[in-house]
């Protein structure tokens, strides 16, 4: 019995180490992963190619919180190798890093704005352009993945340069058309209509110097689409009339007008006599002596451009400075005054 009883006692110490129980050892016990501590860094193209580093990111930015604002990245690989901070990690061992990196890829050519059909040649809305980047963990060496960053991302958003292109949008500033014969009559005739218009290269699709800012080429392109004056006259107290203050349309949105060397709209044969104030479009004609002043008036449909890719902005006015006349006093001609 005694031989029995150690027996039995072997064979439960035998088999507690698993030698009688398959002949194997346990598995090793599993290896911790590692942590790395880093901050994301964004690689933004320039338009020249290159990549510049960005390291503050806004907290609504998807380089921010793609796979969970604060979050690291994950990896493994069959092969051991050392993080970004220098630890060094076996096969097969998790590694959680809190250096995320992205990566844009090549930007495309772009060709120049069409000015003259904005919306027409281009790739889109604005709203639809995105931005190519890939996803790395830790180091170059450990790709996670690729992302499309869309033109509202707060790292990449060009519209926030668009106040800064209106400052420096530079319009070939209209005139105020002054027919040589006013200068040679001493002024406007009174009850003689005037005719309002513009110097004719002020009447075009024009665009503003370009801007660069990570990654964009951009531009506000201008189309005129109406204009009209400001007419304010001011009559003389010794010989009074009705004073004006108002605007006089001239050319209607949608309307293509047509210039000759001079005037934009071309001068056309005025009749000779005319009721005072507005009679027609781009046609005023002073009450009685005094003087008045006028100012042309332009608006323009503009276009954001960025990479092609366009977006319609409030339309914009840009005035001419004023032309002041003299009304009624004629020094060649003698008239009604």
């Amino acid at each position: 019995m005694k031989r029995l009883a150690v027996v039995i006692m072997a064979w439960v110490l035998l088999g507690s180490t698993g030698v009688l129980a398959g002949g194997s050892n346990p598995p090793p016990p599993p290896i911790p992963p590692i942590t790395v501590a880093g901050v994301r860094v964004v690689d933004v193209r320039d338009t020249t190619g290159g990549l510049s580093r960005y390291t503050s990111i806004p907290s609504a930015s998807v380089f921010r919180t793609q796979g969970g604002a604060g979050a690291p990245c994950e990896f493994s690989t069959v092969y051991g190798g050392t993080t970004s901070d220098g630890t060094p990690y076996q096969p097969g061992q998790l590694v959680r890093s809190y250096k995320w990196i992205f990566i844009e890829g090549d930007l495309p050519a772009l060709g120049e704005p069409n000015v003259a059909d904005p919306s027409g040649a281009g790739k889109g809305p604005l709203a639809g352009a995105v931005r190519h980047f890939a996803i790395f963990c830790d180091s170059v060496y450990h790709f996670l993945g690729m992302i499309d960053v869309g033109s509202r991302d707060p790292m990449l958003n060009p519209r926030r340069n668009i106040a800064d292109l209106y400052n420096h949008l530079q319009l070939e500033r209209p005139i105020v058309y002054r027919n040589a014969v006013v200068d040679r009559w001493g002024g406007l005739v009174t009850r003689y209509p005037a005719w309002l218009a513009v110097q004719p290269a002020a009447w075009r699709a024009q665009r503003s110097a370009p801007a660069y800012w990570r990654g964009w080429t951009m531009y506000l392109l201008t189309q005129p689409v109406s204009m009209d004056f400001l007419v304010q006259f001011t009559p003389d107290p010794s010989r009074p009339s009705p004073p004006f203050d108002g605007v006089v349309s001239c050319v209607a949105a949608g309307s293509s007008p047509v210039a000759d060397p001079v005037a934009l709209p071309a001068v056309p044969l005025l009749p000779e006599q005319t009721a005072p104030g507005v009679n027609g479009p781009c046609m005023w004609t002073p009450p009685g002596p005094g003087s008045v002043t006028i100012q042309a008036r332009i608006t323009y449909h503009v276009t954001f451009w960025a990479n092609a890719y366009t977006e319609s902005q409030p339309d914009y006015v840009w005035t001419s400075a004023p032309a002041t006349f003299r009304t009624g006093v004629l020094s060649a001609v003698n008239t009604n005054a």
